[in-house]
């Protein structure tokens, strides 16, 4: 699909929609597109620790988490 085919699916599509809140969410993308996704620092601090813990072996597998999920249920 070439860009001009793929503004003029858009347009058409955007046209037809009667969903306001929708419509807001896709002009709100729009007007922030150039803008930078800047991670909150308290989220920032959570992840440096998340990649530390990893790169320690302070984690569980999937399997184990499953595993002491099911057990913590049955009690």
């Amino acid at each position: 699909m070439t860009l001009i085919e793929l503004k003029k699916s858009i347009h058409k599509k955007v046209d037809e929609l009667d969903d306001a809140d929708f419509l807001e969410l896709v002009n709100s993308m729009i007007e922030n597109k150039d803008k930078v996704f800047q991670i909150p620092e308290e989220h920032l601090a959570s992840i440096k620790q998340g990649i530390k813990d990893v790169e320690n072996g302070d984690f569980i597998e999937m399997e184990e988490l499953e595993k002491r999920y099911e057990k913590w249920l049955k009690d």
